[in-house]
């Protein structure tokens, strides 16, 4: 039996997952850096298939979505290429990995993207943000002199981003008292020379920022299509404090913040689920 393969090539790096024909079996995914010209969907498709010891005529098609997906060509070396909407691929790939009937699927990659989707029903783009992994690597190469994600990842898994943010627990007023005192009042509010934060805890505080924005994102579209679950999905949903956050968002407004399995692929996945309907 063959493989189809799923690609997603983002603006940031490219997720590749393949599963058998049938969708019995997932074969172990890849994640590399982001796809350049024609040329470098053909070296992607190359190592995947090198280290799962297969060659090419193992593959149907390559089942292929994300940004930069039109550079792919209509073959990459001589496996058929199917174009897949990328809305489409992260809402399947998200109901699947999170085995729920619907949600908004909050998609974090180099932005974040939101999305309805429900089983049956076509998916509906709801709105995107600016903030995302594009924003973590921009700020961290100021803040820690660093634009790798894995290093400024490490740094914030070290840190405390009590000592860059300003939260509501730090000022004793009595206006404030009916407020959760886990919520940040200011983020980045000690952050000025003389305060002597320290990369990591400034590093914690980025992450952290990130979470807050993309949390206050996803309850306000998850009230704007009357909807109770946040799936969570992409890179960005295994950020260190990912669960800290977004426990307390859903304390606050009673959305059920769930992550989809294997979230950096689940738009990967969801190129399979959907090439494979059209079958």
């Amino acid at each position: 039996m063959k493989l189809i393969l799923g690609l997603d090539a983002g603006s940031s790096s490219t997720k590749l997952m393949a599963m058998t024909e049938d969708g019995k079996k997932f074969i172990v995914p890849m994640r590399m850096g982001p796809m350049g010209d024609h040329k470098t969907f053909g070296a992607a498709l190359s190592r995947f298939a090198a280290d799962n010891a297969l060659t090419e005529e193992d593959f149907a098609y390559v089942a292929v979505t994300g940004g930069r997906a039109a550079e792919a060509g209509d073959r990459i070396l001589d496996v058929p290429v199917r174009r897949i909407n990328e809305i489409e691929a992260m809402a399947a790939g998200a109901l699947r990995f999170s085995a729920r009937e619907k949600g908004v699927v909050v998609n974090m990659g180099t932005g974040t993207a939101l999305v309805y989707a429900e089983q049956g029903k076509a998916p509906r783009h709801i709105f995107g943000s600016a903030v995302g992994g594009g924003t973590l690597m921009g700020l961290g190469s100021r803040l820690v002199g660093s634009a790798n994600y894995t290093e400024i990842t490490h740094l914030a898994s070290k840190g405390d981003r009590r000592n860059a943010d300003i939260a509501v627990a730090d000022l004793e007023l009595k206006d404030l008292e009916s407020l959760d005192q886990r919520l940040t009042l200011s983020n980045f509010g000690k952050l000025r020379p003389e305060d002597g934060v320290s990369e990591k805890d400034a590093a914690a505080a980025l992450v952290n920022l990130i979470l807050e924005v993309v949390g206050t994102e996803a309850m306000l579209a998850c009230r704007s299509v009357n909807c109770d679950t946040a799936i969570l999905a992409g890179t960005l949903a295994d950020l260190p404090g990912s669960r800290e956050v977004f426990d307390l968002f859903e304390d606050l407004s009673g959305i059920r913040f769930v992550k989809a399995g294997m979230p950096s692929f689940v738009t990967a996945a969801g190129a399979l689920l959907c090439a494979m309907e059209q079958d």
